[in-house]
């Protein structure tokens, strides 16, 4: 007798109602914290929600049934050890390093099973590599899985750390038998991915650094060398222009209150954070962005490039339509937009062209692209090409915005300077004048 996994600890029993990709109606009950998490879950087994509703505490029973043999100890050490593990994964999902050692991995997988190499060593040979100790573990645990006789793609549904589309992908090459050329189309994904968030990265480090010597140098003219000023023009009497009145204010405002400041801003920052944990506020907030100058547009493409990307993944492994586009918006990190794609989903269902759904919400490059490939039955490698040009377009604009802001941060932290020193000029001045 084996045990099943338990509910997380404060989770809750949902009640839902979904649709998979050939358009059956399925209903149950799932355990999860929040809907989200309950959705994301069901999106893990490619179901579509249409409802979703609370009805109560998780039941913390386990199901049981007869399979290979597994030790009560092994259970309770896999319990003991859940909350680092869920860490861990959470860390490896959002590091750089730890999507290009997914990929390697995944490539070498991908490489191996081409080879012929059983799938069970495969996995071992990703776990004993020298690469991420965290993802050594997470595909030692799949190995365990496969050995037991589980399929790996119901092993990968458990592991947060894995992007989604891992699991609904690998069970589809499961069913086709196309399980090599699955993991080399996800390790191409993984390195495009990675390769696009370091050229973004890359092109904001001088921004950054440029953003952060401009703040410290502000704070250090505020807080330590106009309060040496205003001593000594203090000591010297006379008048004090009003310019340099309004700068010593500033400053005594900043050394002796700067604190009240920070912690406004941690408090401000804290309260917007959980102000967005309601989904129909990040909605609107999402909506919002997408009207601001440069950012908009970078979220537009940025998700344009990772909805295509994924789309084109899921429709080479075999996926079908429906689940592909499902797929691809829950890489979607803009809820506005993702809310678009789902509707576009349902036009699909209606008998709608996939060209004419996504009009709206991809780029007019894209819909063309997606059009053509729709009519020459090649979907697949054209929306493979609308993905790279949306990654392309991504730079485009990052490096536009870094063009833009670079010489606007330089003007504001000379303006700075200057105001300052001319402030401290007329004091002087007046000093000297007042002396005669």
């Amino acid at each position: 007798m084996s045990g099943g996994p338990t509910a997380p600890a404060g989770a809750t029993r949902w009640r839902y109602q979904a649709s998979d990709a050939q358009g059956t109606m399925t209903r149950g009950e799932v355990d999860a914290v929040t809907a989200e998490a309950a959705a994301d879950l069901l999106r893990r087994r490619s179901l579509w929600v249409i409802d979703l509703e609370p009805t109560g505490p998780a039941a913390t029973a386990v199901a049981s049934k007869t399979s290979v043999s597994t030790t009560a100890s092994t259970s309770a050490s896999t319990t003991a050890a859940a909350a680092p593990t869920r860490f861990l994964d959470r860390l490896a999902r959002r590091t750089t390093d730890g999507d290009e050692s997914l990929a390697i991995l995944t490539r070498s997988i991908a490489t191996l099973l081409e080879s012929g190499v059983p799938l069970e060593r495969a996995l071992a040979f990703a776990a004993s590599g020298e690469t991420d100790p965290r993802w050594q573990r997470i595909f030692a645990g799949l190995q365990e899985a496969v050995t037991r006789g589980e399929s790996l793609s119901e092993a990968t549904t458990r592991i947060e750390a894995l992007p989604r589309t891992y699991a609904p992908l690998l069970a589809a090459a499961e069913a086709s038998g196309r399980m090599a050329d699955t993991f080399a189309r996800l390790a191409d994904d993984l390195e495009q991915r990675s390769q696009l968030r370091a050229r973004v990265r890359a092109a904001l480090v001088y921004p950054t650094l440029l953003a952060l010597a401009s703040t410290v140098g502000t704070a250090v003219i505020l807080v330590v060398v106009v309060p040496r000023f205003a001593d000594l023009i203090a000591g010297a009497g006379g008048t004090v222009p009003a310019s340099t009145r309004m700068l010593i204010g500033l400053s005594t405002l900043l050394s002796r209150f700067g604190w009240l400041l920070a912690v406004a801003v941690v408090l401000a920052g804290t309260a917007v954070r959980q102000s967005l944990q309601d989904p129909a506020r990040r909605r609107r907030w999402h909506a919002a962005r997408l009207s601001w100058p440069l950012v908009g547009r970078f979220e537009r493409e940025q998700a344009a490039a990772g909805y295509l990307g994924t789309l084109a993944v899921a429709l080479e492994s075999g996926v079908p339509l429906l689940r592909a586009m499902s797929l691809a918006s829950g890489t979607v990190s803009n809820d506005a937009i993702a809310e678009r794609l789902a509707r576009a989903e349902s036009v699909v269902r209606d008998g709608g062209s996939v060209s004419q759904a996504l009009s709206g919400s991809l780029t007019p490059l894209a819909t063309r692209l997606l059009e053509a490939g729709e009519q020459g039955g090649a979907l697949a490698p054209l929306a493979r090409r609308a993905a790279t040009a949306a990654s392309d377009q991504v730079q485009r604009v990052i490096t536009g915005a870094v063009a833009l802001i670079e010489p606007v941060m330089i003007l504001g932290f000379g303006g700075v300077v200057g105001f300052v020193a001319l402030a401290l000029l007329q004091a002087i001045y007046g000093i000297n004048a007042s002396s005669f």
